[in-house]
């Protein structure tokens, strides 16, 4: 047995954590929602991605999300035993969960003193967010206090690069997540476009034809963004096409070596926000933890 956890870690159901580490007694998971037909379900809870992508395929209304509340995220921090409390979001640009988490932080420092929440803005989303989150969940596991964590969270967070390849950037557009004349483009000529999220930041690298083109377009602008030398550790992940991700795994290998590479599960809203099709690779700098 380790050192018990002193610290806790809250995420949103974004970050795609595996079902085990979610389930961990110092890892809490506050769930985003999808509002179907008036209806509000819980992110990966009341609803599956692949019931989700067939939504999409519907004609029905086209299912929106929202952040959790900071009465949300204020449940979750009054549940938690522990003094000390690291809680991961995405970038604010994105979403309001950093500003929810910090209005909840507010209210609960009235109530309990006693209690330390430190909020981390990854720059990241999707499969970096789930890398960042999961260096983390470690560096509690390991016992490390609140300042270490945040410290060690940090540094990974700012190594975070994810590569990603869609049918359409139409669901990102409509999310506001890349401009509009971004998607437009690449659906107009019928191909796949590519694209970075690094340093909380979207943009296209180029458009491809073809599935096969495009996985390999994604493990080479992954390699190309990490400096030489750099211990990884790498993940993958998939929309509606789970066929690509051994392909996808032996790019990334031959490129970075035989490492091992994770392949992650997205939730609901990560599918509502890419559309089907999806296809794309994490990279993170596999930092030792201090302390």
């Amino acid at each position: 047995m380790g050192p018990s956890p002193k610290t806790a870690l809250v995420v949103d159901s974004g970050a795609c954590l595996p079902p085990a580490l979610g389930e961990s007694p110092w890892v809490s998971v506050v769930p985003m929602s999808i509002e179907i037909d008036g209806q509000v379900l819980r992110d990966g809870i009341d609803i599956s991605s692949q019931e989700l992508y067939g939504r999409l395929a519907g004609t029905g209304p086209v299912p929106s999300s929202s952040s959790p509340s900071p009465g949300d995220y204020l449940k979750v921090f009054r549940a938690i035993t522990s003094a000390d409390i690291v809680c991961l979001t995405i970038p604010e640009r994105y979403s309001m969960m950093g500003r929810s988490a910090r209005v909840a932080s507010e209210m609960l420092r009235s109530e309990d003193s006693e209690k330390k929440i430190e909020i981390l803005d990854t720059g990241t989303a999707a499969g970096g967010y789930t890398l960042v989150a999961e260096a983390a969940a470690a560096a509690c596991a390991a016992g490390l206090e609140r300042e270490l964590v945040a410290d060690h969270v940090r540094k990974v967070a700012a190594s975070a690069r994810v590569i990603a390849a869609l049918e359409t950037m139409r669901y990102l557009v409509r999310s506001g997540r890349v401009p509009a004349l971004a998607g437009l483009s690449g659906d107009l000529l019928h191909v796949r476009p590519v694209f970075a999220f690094t340093g909380g930041d979207v943009r296209r690298l180029s458009l491809v034809r073809g599935t096969r083109r495009a996985l390999r377009a994604v493990a080479e602008h992954l390699r190309d963004q990490t400096p030489p030398d750099t211990e990884v550790r790498l993940a993958v992940f998939c929309g509606d096409s789970p066929g690509a991700v051994p392909e996808l795994t032996r790019h990334l290998q031959e490129l970075f070596g035989e490492r091992p590479v994770e392949r992650l599960n997205l939730t609901p809203v990560i599918a509502l926000h890419t559309g089907p099709g999806l296809i794309g690779a994490a990279a993170v700098d596999d930092i030792p933890l201090e302390g």
